[in-house]
């Protein structure tokens, strides 16, 4: 099985079940692709270059819409209300932007356009007195966005482990509740592949998804060395990394969980929302 993701902790469910053997208890035998862009990966997929990749959900979403048949197989990173952020929203220490109005004409980073890195930003924005129309993106992997704060290419990013604490040297937080604008609950990233690979191969997802459980659940209970595999994947310091910071990843794909991307993504690509039934790919 070939597997692409992109490099930050979102997708650190497929390191941990590959270095601690989960998908090998599962049976099976995985290549890992690293992919820096979403739309880069999610190419990967429909071209059949990877069997399954990772993307939020806004991206699987608006492929719906322009009929691509991307399906998704299994849960990675889960936001929830009740933890502290995993994630925050930042802004150039070099900026004067202090609330949602100051980010009108201002630029923000993203790994991916057309992604919960915009649509997140956008809807955060417009809710709290600002003009989503106003802003620009740019794209670029979560690897260079210290650099970008630091020569003023952008004024803002959402940030994570394990490169928050290179874009904190630079950058302040503006929010740490962005997400928060959505629901107190939702699948953030979501792993997704072509509706007829998973059609075609039901007892390969079915093994996927139960590697990544036990990830989820290993993970759960090491952070630390969740933490040493991080930095060794990615190149950080370890003391850099913050276990408290690492993803919460989740355990299944439901309707209520996948329905508030959906939603936004709907309301930013200007189409109509749909049952998230639609895109949770179910074995037969």
């Amino acid at each position: 099985m070939r597997i692409a993701y992109q490099p930050f902790q979102y997708s650190a469910q497929v390191l941990y079940a590959q270095e601690l053997g989960f998908f090998s208890k599962a049976g099976i035998a995985v290549e890992l692709q690293q992919i820096a862009f979403g739309s880069a990966l999610a190419t990967a997929v429909a071209v059949g270059a990877a069997d399954i990749g990772i993307a939020t959900i806004a991206t699987i979403a608006l492929a719906h819409h322009k009929n691509i048949p991307f399906v998704l197989v299994a849960p990675a990173a889960e936001y929830r209300a009740s933890d502290k952020p995993k994630a925050l929203f930042l802004v150039g220490k070099q900026t004067a932007i202090y609330t949602a109005r100051d980010m009108n004409g201002k630029t923000v980073g993203t790994p991916g356009l057309a992604t919960m890195g915009e649509y997140g930003a956008r809807a955060w924005v417009d809710a709290n007195g600002g003009d989503a129309t106003t802003l620009k993106f740019v794209e670029l992997p979560f690897s260079q966005m210290a650099s970008a704060f630091a020569s003023g290419r952008i004024d803002a990013a959402s940030v994570g482990e394990p490169f928050l604490s290179d874009c904190l040297k630079v950058a302040r937080v503006l929010t740490s509740k962005m997400e928060a604008t959505l629901s107190p609950n939702f699948v953030i990233t979501a792993w997704f592949a072509m509706a007829p690979w998973a059609t075609a191969h039901p007892d390969l997802v079915v093994r996927f998804a139960a590697a990544l459980r036990d990830a989820t659940t290993w993970a759960a209970k090491n952070p630390a060395k969740c933490v040493d595999i991080l930095a060794r994947t990615f190149h950080q310091d370890p003391a850099s990394i913050s276990p408290e910071l690492l993803s919460a990843f989740g355990q299944r794909l439901t309707p209520a969980n996948v329905t508030p991307e959906i939603a936004v993504t709907a309301r930013y690509a200007n189409f109509p929302p749909f049952p998230a039934e639609e895109l949770i790919y179910t074995p037969r």
